[in-house]
């Protein structure tokens, strides 16, 4: 192939400044001066790009295209030309880049960080509205149920300490023959395994009972204490299902029998939240075999001392209405508990004494 040189015609020299001003739309006057002039011969062949590289201009045989073809060929791969964004960067320029894409990746992390602390200060602030609500409510609910709970005996009991006030009846009497006040109210205090929740006002009198046991070297499991209306009714009901199911007892017989475990909504003494079944860690049966393990022997030889009362004892059902319970201990207060537990008799017996004894 030969160079391209001023003895091109002024007719071709024209042709092939047209082709190139359309071929690659040339931005700028000084470009297309510098290609115009190349074209007509008045610069040297050899044309130098920014990055020392030269480029001849040929002809391939068909006209003006071989010129078109190379400067195409040229900015395709980015020959650096003035306006021509496919050029290669400069080392400066491709810094400033970098620099640029490594503040907007901080920028994403910094703004992913900003909106996990704002969601985690989010939670904490609905968990400490929740306990304040739930403070505002435990005390409210403990000023009505000094002031609605009736003392059916008459009764003062004297301070426990803790939290244990002699102005609440622990006294309040709930079986099948009498229901549990409709304006009783339960401060619940929920025991550390977080499953189970008594009434506050008997909490300190419970966890002394239960940690004098452990130190003596006893391991209890408390299994149940205070029972919403719903929960103990949905219990029965399924007891009662079941015999029905099982059994092919009558809804009548099997409430008969179970009731005699399971009190109706309303008539459970887990409702007071004074009541609570504790197991021996080593045998969690609610059965009459809980009564040789040495954790209930422990409690049925000392719950006196700390208030709690045997409710439902050996031979007493005729009196209770309920089976006998080894597990089931109730808070009444230490002088009634002593005096319970030292005759032998029931909290009806204690309540309501027999006309003779009277």
């Amino acid at each position: 192939m030969r160079r391209i040189t001023a003895e091109r015609t002024i007719g071709e020299q024209e042709e092939i400044q047209r082709r190139i001003l359309e071929s690659i739309q040339m931005t700028s006057k000084g470009e297309s001066e510098l290609r115009s002039q190349r074209c007509a011969g008045q610069i040297n062949p050899a044309w130098e790009r920014p990055d020392g590289n030269k480029i001849y201009f040929q002809q391939d045989g068909h006209g003006g295209n071989g010129i078109i073809n190379q400067i195409r060929e040229f900015r395709k791969d980015g020959d650096g030309l003035p306006g021509n964004n496919g050029g290669a960067l400069s080392t400066e320029e491709r810094r400033q880049r970098k620099r640029e894409e490594e503040r907007q990746r901080r920028l994403r992390r910094e703004c992913i960080v900003l909106g996990i602390l704002a969601a985690v200060l989010l939670v904490l602030l609905l968990v400490q509205s929740a306990a304040n609500s739930r403070l505002s409510y435990g005390e409210a609910a403990k000023g009505r149920i000094m002031t609605t709970v009736k003392n059916v005996s008459g009764k003062i009991l004297p301070d426990f300490g803790g939290g244990v006030s002699g102005q609440i009846d622990f006294l309040v009497l709930v079986n099948k023959d009498h229901a549990i006040p409709e304006d009783y109210i339960v401060n619940e205090h929920w025991l550390k395994n977080g499953r189970v929740s008594v009434a506050d006002e008997m909490y300190d009198a419970l966890s002394a009972m239960l940690t004098a046991g452990s130190k003596d070297g006893r391991a209890f499991v408390v299994a149940s204490g205070y029972r919403s209306a719903e929960y103990q009714q949905q219990l029965l009901n399924e007891d009662i299902e079941r015999d029905m199911r099982e059994y092919g007892m009558t809804w009548q017989e099997a409430y008969d029998l179970e009731s005699m475990e399971t009190m109706p909504a309303g008539h459970s003494e887990h409702e007071t939240g004074l009541a609570v079944d504790i197991v021996a860690l080593d045998y969690q049966m609610l059965d009459a075999e809980q009564e040789y393990t040495r954790e209930n022997q422990w409690l049925r030889e000392n719950c006196q001392e700390y208030g709690f009362i045997l409710r439902y004892p050996k031979d007493k059902e005729d009196v209770t209405g309920i089976s006998y319970e080894p597990w089931h201990f109730r808070y009444v207060g230490v002088e009634a508990a002593k005096e319970i537990m030292e005759q032998g008799i029931t909290l009806e017996e204690y309540l309501e004494p027999a006309p003779s004894e009277v």
